[in-house]
């Protein structure tokens, strides 16, 4: 029974980063990314931060987040936030992180690489190691999801509930539920339902479900991430409950959404039952 047991391979939280492409480090900052990522992902060195468009351009798929340093060698003023303008701009689904050397001098770089789109800072000597490095990667990686996600349902959910979207969206591993979702906002759970009441949208739970089948949807299109490592991301009971889930609300599986479409076969099937909502209102 332990030989068994020991052959199986439990999803950890985290693996959703896959590829990780570093550029303009230098050697103590690959060998802190080295120590910390070496064979759980996908990890790529280039030379300096310039390379990265080129690579972005080449490999349409497979970098899922970006490593620069924070502040632009002596003569190149300007290019990393250059950098990072275009990558958001031009592979929005890439999370982008800046290696900050330390000392408070540099808060000016930190504040113009925030606003230019990067998603997370880890800092020399502080979390640069093991767990807590990959930890500041995967923040970024959901980052980006939820960025990207809330982006596509903006149009599709009145703007009084996206503050709603932004909360589920930002935190999916703990706000699973009603209750959690009002404990997020601060409100009492029948604020939520006035809310989505007077926008005329669908209940908060539905509003929840959607929300997370997006994130769910982007993670199958864009990563080679498995149900189960999804599920346990987050925060679903299992990967049965959430295969179920998807063909409740969509009518698709999972390997349905992966391969037609992502986010957009999802948010085909909100849109339908919006719409079927406002004929059966109608008659």
């Amino acid at each position: 029974m332990s030989g068994a047991a020991g052959l199986l391979r439990v999803p950890r939280p985290g693996e959703i980063l896959g590829s990780v492409v570093a550029c303009g480090l230098d050697q103590q900052q690959r060998a802190r990314v080295l120590d910390a990522f070496r064979s759980r992902v996908g990890l790529r060195f280039l030379d300096s931060v310039a390379e990265i468009t080129d690579a972005l351009r080449s490999s349409l798929e497979g970098i899922d987040v970006v490593v620069l340093p924070a502040v632009d060698r002596p003569g190149s003023a300007g290019t990393i936030e250059r950098v990072v303008r275009q990558i958001a701009a031009e592979r929005p689904r890439v999370a982008i992180v800046a290696y900050c050397p330390p000392g408070a001098h540099f808060s000016a770089d930190i504040r113009a690489l925030a606003a230019a789109g990067v998603h997370q800072f880890v800092f020399t000597g502080i979390d640069d190691q093991g767990t807590s490095f990959r930890a500041v990667l995967a923040q970024a990686r959901r980052g980006c999801a939820a960025d990207w996600v809330m982006q596509q349902l903006r149009p599709i959910v009145p703007p009084r509930l996206h503050r709603l979207l932004e909360a589920i969206l930002t935190h999916p591993d703990r706000v699973t539920s009603i209750p959690t979702l009002a404990a997020e906002l601060g409100v009492h759970r029948k604020t939520l339902f006035n809310w989505c009441e007077r926008a005329g949208f669908l209940p908060p739970a539905e509003l929840l479900a959607w929300a997370r089948l997006a994130l769910v949807a982007y993670h199958l299109e864009s990563t080679g991430c498995t149900v189960e490592t999804i599920a346990l991301e987050l925060s679903y009971p299992s990967d049965t409950a959430l295969r179920n889930t998807i063909k409740r609300y969509t009518g698709y599986r999972a390997s349905d959404i992966r391969s037609h479409g992502g986010v957009g076969c999802v948010l085909g099937a909100l849109v339908r039952r919006l719409t079927g909502r406002v004929a059966l209102h109608n008659r």
